[in-house]
């Protein structure tokens, strides 16, 4: 008896197979099966490779830097809590790491890999001081050589009162940039920080870049 493999000796004792005589449609689909599992095999490897190299990349390139800005002075207390009856989270998005114009013009495949898409929600902190200064404080992961691409928002509670409040905001201290909405009454809006640089990305959308550390 020739050597079998081990999804043709399975299926053999699964359908009871004489070992001395074993058919030909059993051996052909006893072999696809083998390489069909390999096959799979072979890719689950190469896929965690993959994710632990590419991981491995972020944690070495990647730094956190502690962020935090004063975007309203003079609150009461009051006026503190209706804030945040406004407004449910107060996030940034992590567009990708690089700007669009070197990763599309100068950057190799190392850099392109690391400067995907990965609009990545981080949360950031509301706080009110006794002085009555509203501080928005963050971890700003910033990539070592290529820098960061982000913008922050705010998830609104109802229709408007969010877009209303951050614009009220304003007029207390000129630190954020609300950007226009895309449609009527927005569930969400998005603003840019005025301490960062601004730049256009490549479908013309307006993102705030951390430069390389």
């Amino acid at each position: 008896m020739n050597e079998l493999d081990v999804m043709t000796t399975l299926l053999m004792r699964l359908l009871s197979v004489d070992p001395l005589n074993v058919p030909s449609p059993v051996r052909l689909l006893g072999y696809s099966l083998t390489v069909m599992f390999t096959t799979f095999l072979v890719w689950v490897v190469w896929y965690i490779m993959r994710v632990v190299f590419n991981t491995s990349i972020d944690v070495l390139d990647i730094t956190t830097s502690k962020q935090s800005v004063v975007i309203a002075r003079g609150l009461t207390r009051h006026d503190f809590e209706q804030m945040r009856k406004g407004i449910r989270n107060w996030n940034l998005l992590l567009v990708r790491y690089g700007s669009d114009d070197y990763l599309r013009n100068m950057a190799g495949d190392t850099d392109r890999q690391a400067g995907r898409t990965r609009y990545q929600v981080i949360r950031m902190k509301l706080s009110l001081s006794p002085t009555g200064e509203v501080s928005l404080s963050w971890a700003l992961p910033v990539h070592r050589r290529l820098g960061t691409q982000f913008r922050c928002f705010i998830d609104i509670r109802g229709t408007g009162a969010g877009s209303d409040v951050l614009t009220g905001m304003l007029s207390h201290y000129d630190e954020i940039e609300v950007l226009p909405a895309d449609v009527p009454q927005p569930t969400r809006v998005y603003f840019l920080l005025k301490r960062f640089r601004s730049l256009a990305s490549a479908d013309g959308s307006r993102h705030n870049f951390a430069l390389p550390e």
